[in-house]
Order: C-alpha cells, then sequence, then structure tokens
C-alpha cells in the first residue's frame, strides 16, 4: 500500500464529515431525528479516522526518520486537525440544537 494514500483517504473522510450534517438538514424536515442522530455520530466518527490516519502518517515519518517532512507539515497538520474537529463539532451541535428546538415547539 503506497502511504501517501493515508494523507488522501483523510482528506475525503474529513470532507465526508463535513457533507454529512448538511445531509442531516434534509432529514430535519422530515422529522426523522433518530437519522441526523446517527449522522451525526457518524461524522464525528469520520472526523476521528481521519485524525487517526493522519497519525498513522506522522508515525509512518518519524519511524523512516525523515525529520524534514515532519517540520515541513506538523504546523499545517496540527491546524487542519484543528480546523476539522472544530467545523464538525459546530455543524453538528446546530443539527441537534435543531432538534432539541423543534422538539419543544416555539
Amino acid at each position: 500500500m503506497d502511504i501517501s494514500l493515508l494523507n488522501v483517504f483523510s482528506f475525503i473522510f474529513g470532507l465526508i464529515a463535513w457533507a454529512l450534517p448538511f445531509i442531516a438538514m434534509f432529514y430535519l424536515k422530515g422529522k426523522k431525528y433518530k437519522r441526523v442522530l446517527n449522522i451525526s455520530i457518524l461524522s464525528i466518527s469520520l472526523t476521528a479516522v481521519s485524525i487517526y490516519l493522519q497519525f498513522l502518517y506522522t508515525n509512518y515519518l518519524v519511524k523512516k526518520s525523515d525529520w524534514s517532512a515532519l517540520l515541513d507539515t506538523n504546523d499545517f497538520i496540527a491546524l487542519a486537525c484543528t480546523v476539522l474537529i472544530g467545523v464538525t463539532f459546530i455543524l453538528n451541535f446546530i443539527n441537534i440544537l435543531a432538534i432539541k428546538l423543534k422538539k419543544i415547539n416555539f
């Protein structure tokens, strides 16, 4: 397996993790709240998998002793993981908040 595929799959899983909360918004209109919660869990899980793949790639670079690659990419990976986690939680929080507000029936 080509080790660079870890970065590609990490990116794809991160994009899917961001797309799922938008898909879940369509289920809010149909009042399928359990599906929205399941999609939120899947979104957060894909975020965790995406970050884990980045960890595996970093671990590979450490074992290979490619310190220049680590120094070049470490700051960006830290920022990307922070943004991925933050945006994923915000998008899913909005969906869960919408469920709570719809159940209250203002």
